[in-house]
């Protein structure tokens, strides 16, 4: 990272000595502007030209396989903002599948994050509430939308005028929480065919979630279950919000919710290996469907991401068309 840092710093240098130090200024804020409206703040901005030069990128910053698989690893924070069309050209399946799995990692880890901030924030208003002492009007505002979001009130219908009650503070604390890495990376990786379907290229979907009327149409859609499409994204972060909000809300996923809510009470890791039992109407396979992503996750070592953690400092946004 402090490679690419100096770097920067050099060339801002060299257009200051050239009279373009303005707009070597100016490039850079746009960068920065541009990456905060897609859900983050940017503090670099790289181009690559091959995944030969991705693999070789993260390999300088000892983002490795082998180390996801030791568990407790610091993941550098690069974020791609779009999947590039033949990113996987000319690799064979291992260089396929390690470079999706690494580069699908820091966005899972971040919108964890930030699922994470919510939950902290949420548990210390739900303490204060429960102990007899006001909210602040900020903080009350804050736990509505937080709630509307998760779909536990709409604040358009009755259920929102006694908010906040202990039953919807409960319920939702049982779906702010984050989604076990290796469950992301297994299920990305199946539903998007390592990011090499025409929904992951077209529309950044990389978890397969259905959108009715709106979205991309299958090439064979099932007259018989209605106007379903692939819900299509403006970013790969975007797609990974959308997947947990999906497994966090959707009623057919509340055993996963479950199984959860009960790790972490006995202090447990979530890991995605045990988790995924309660995914089984994720797939029309079912069983099938969860045996083959507990395999993925054994056959690729993915149990080690379910300790990864995001290293702190300015995010590296890999740019769109990188290949």
């Amino acid at each position: 990272m402090a490679r690419i840092l100096g770097s920067i710093s050099r060339r801002i240098q060299l257009a200051a000595g050239r009279g373009r130090l303005v707009l070597a200024t100016t490039s850079i804020l746009i960068a920065a502007l541009l990456w905060f409206m897609q859900g983050s703040a940017v503090g670099t901005s790289i181009g690559l030209k091959s995944p030969a030069q991705l693999h070789s990128y993260y390999i300088e910053q000892g983002y490795t396989m082998e180390a996801l698989r030791a568990g407790n690893v610091q993941v550098p924070p690069v974020f791609i903002t779009a999947v590039p069309e033949g990113w996987a050209k000319d690799l064979d399946v291992k260089q396929k599948k390690s470079l999706f799995f690494r580069t699908l990692l820091p966005l899972v880890l971040q919108v964890n994050k930030d699922i994470l901030e919510d939950r902290a924030r949420l548990a210390e208003l739900q303490k204060r509430s429960s102990g007899g002492r006001d909210l602040s009007r900020d903080d009350h505002g804050w736990l509505r939308h937080l709630a509307e979001r998760y779909d536990v009130i709409d604040l358009k219908d009755s259920d929102s005028r006694d908010f906040p009650t202990a039953a919807q503070l409960a319920k939702l604390t049982l779906r702010v929480d984050i989604i076990p890495p290796s469950l992301a990376l297994s299920q990305g990786a199946i539903e998007s065919a390592y990011a090499l379907s025409r929904f992951a290229v077209e529309g950044n979907a990389l978890f397969g979630q259905w959108h009715y009327g709106k979205g991309l149409k299958p090439e064979k859609q099932r007259q018989e279950l209605g106007d379903y499409r692939i819900a299509s994204f403006k970013t790969p972060i975007a797609s990974v919000r959308g997947y947990a909000a999906n497994l966090n809300t959707n009623p057919a996923y509340r055993p996963f919710r479950e199984m959860r809510a009960v790790a972490r009470s006995n202090d447990r890791v979530l890991h995605g290996n045990a988790l995924v039992a309660g995914l089984k109407a994720y797939s029309e396979r079912g069983v099938a469907y969860i045996d083959e992503v507990r395999g993925l996750i054994r056959v690729n070592g993915l149990s080690g991401t379910d300790t990864a953690e995001l290293e702190d400092g300015p995010p590296i946004e890999l740019r769109a068309g990188l290949f």
